[in-house]
């Protein structure tokens, strides 16, 4: 009975406690659930009096914390940061307002903090970047030593070639030699881009310190007309192997008057055995009908001499002058029709005015003006690849196709580089570097494989735009250091198209005698 009686109790108790246990929970969850909706922000809202909260706070928080979440997204981040904590308590209208510029101030000091991490990304990727190309440029240098400068050391003669043109200018004027400067103050050009709003240096340069090119010549500012710098650079393009300079011409009357110095260069070629062939530049007011005024007088004054460059024509076997016409295309071809068909009103063929006309290809619908303007072959001059098509290094064995296929002659223009902000501040984009001779080579190299029987080199020394292989030296100003070909040395360019040269000729499977071509 007592132990009845005490399990009765017990099971008494036992229901009690579950009882109490159970009105404790009860009661623990209702008191939780009236603290977690006090203390959410949506009761901080709701609580807070309307017409106190500025409506523009609100959005100004909208948005900063829009930039928040999209900033965080951008760099991976989705939840590192909220727009208020959720343990945030209520406050009344004034703290409210002062949560809310918090908050905000709090939000730009994030958003400036990834654009500052950002901003030291970027500038730490760009740093790296240019370290790769540095060190991939060393190594270029290292490989072009290592693969190109033992051929180099051996100083035998190479007979010229006469199938490698040089583009040459004689338009230097010093004021030591001729009593003023021309083209080593060379304007500083404006701006052909009428899109680009970029503010420019203008006026010209000031020379010797300061001139109109990114290199400096080895020789200083000389002058054209010097006949030992005459001599010296025809001597540079005899031990080279190349065979025909292409000097650049204009008429006695024009600006850039070369014609008084033809006499000078075709001597000094012949003593080196080379050839010249007249560049006819765009000058002003040329036109077809003046062109052929201005041919005849070209041809009158220096046919007769043994160093004007001469090659036979295909078509006849007549031996005839060589001239390259710069800018051609800006004639329609019906106007050179006229005077480059054996049919034309105007025809130059068969007279004393017939010679073998080389145009200028830069766009891929010069073809066809070239074809129809019957010329007997086209050249491309400028030495940026990708620059034009006709420039392009891609395009070359196509242009070579086309040419044999129509019967005419394709003289791809190579270059070593380009460079031209001196003169031209806006444009580097077009600027291709020289790489330590890498650029020269893989230009050279497709030159020889597109088949071409001939190739010409922009240039010898067109210092404006930096495609120069006459030798450079080491030189700064106050304001400017310019480029130089070290480690390599001031002779490297001569050498390397000497290397080239060879090359070139051993592919051909031939030699070209001087006697050949006079």
């Amino acid at each position: 009975m007592r132990l009845y009686l005490g399990n009765v109790v017990t099971l008494v108790s036992v229901r009690k406690c579950f009882y109490l246990s159970s009105v404790v929970l009860v009661l623990s969850t209702m008191m939780a659930a009236v603290i977690i909706v006090k203390l959410s922000p949506l009761e901080s809202v709701k609580c807070q009096p309307q017409a106190v909260t500025a409506a523009v706070e609100w959005n100004t928080l909208a948005n900063n914390n829009n930039n928040n979440i999209n900033n965080n997204r951008r760099h991976g981040n989705n939840n590192r940061f909220s727009a208020r904590p959720p343990y945030a308590a209520a406050a009344t209208s004034t703290e409210q307002m002062t949560t809310v510029r918090t908050t905000t101030t709090t939000t730009e000091r994030r958003i400036n903090y990834f654009e500052s991490r950002r901003e030291n990304n970027e500038r730490r990727y760009k740093e790296m970047r240019e370290k790769m190309v540095q060190n991939k440029i060393a190594k270029m240098s290292r490989k072009m030593r290592n693969k190109v400068l033992p051929l180099l050391n051996n100083s035998g003669v190479v007979e010229p070639n006469y199938n490698v043109h040089i583009f040459y200018y004689a338009w230097y004027r010093s004021m030591e030699y001729d009593g003023f400067w021309k083209h080593w103050n060379h304007d500083i050009l404006p701006n052909w881009k009428k899109n680009d709003k970029r503010i420019f240096p203008e006026g010209a340069h000031m020379p010797p310190a300061d001139i109109g090119a990114n290199f400096y010549p080895n020789l200083g500012c000389y002058s054209s007309l010097d006949p030992q710098v005459i001599d010296l650079h025809m001597r540079q393009l005899r031990d080279a192997g190349i065979g025909v300079a292409v000097v650049s011409w204009s008429p006695p009357s024009s600006i850039d008057d070369t014609d008084s110095i033809m006499p000078d260069i075709l001597d000094a070629a012949h003593r080196y055995q080379l050839k010249i062939a007249p560049h006819i530049e765009p000058y002003p007011g040329r036109n077809p009908i003046n062109l052929m005024e201005h041919i005849r007088y070209l041809l009158s004054q220096y046919a007769s001499h043994p160093a004007l460059y001469r090659m036979k024509r295909e078509s006849d076997g007549a031996v005839l002058p060589v001239m390259y016409i710069y800018d051609s295309y800006v004639f329609p071809s019906s106007a050179w029709w006229e005077l480059l068909s054996d049919r034309g009103n105007l025809t130059l063929r068969g007279t004393e005015l017939d010679a073998i006309y080389i145009g200028l290809l830069v766009e891929s619908a010069h073809r066809n003006h070239i074809k129809k303007s019957h010329f007997d072959g086209f050249y491309t001059y400028f030495g940026i690849n990708g620059f034009s098509f006709g420039s392009s290094w891609k395009n070359w064995r196509d242009l070579n196709k086309f040419a044999t296929q129509n019967g005419l002659l394709f003289i791809p223009s190579l270059g070593p580089g380009y460079i031209d902000t001196q003169i031209r501040p806006w444009n580097a984009e077009n600027t291709r570097h020289r790489r330590h001779g890498q650029y020269y080579e893989v230009a050279w190299r497709s030159a020889l494989n597109s088949g071409a029987g001939m190739v010409s080199i922009t240039s010898f020394n067109e210092w404006h735009e930096g495609t120069q292989i006459e030798p450079a030296k080491p030189a700064s100003n106050r304001d400017f250091t310019y480029l130089d070909y070290e480690p390599e040395g001031s002779d490297f360019y001569l050498n390397l198209t000497k290397w080239w040269v060879q090359q070139f000729t051993e592919k051909l499977g031939y030699y070209y005698a001087a006697s050949a071509l006079s």
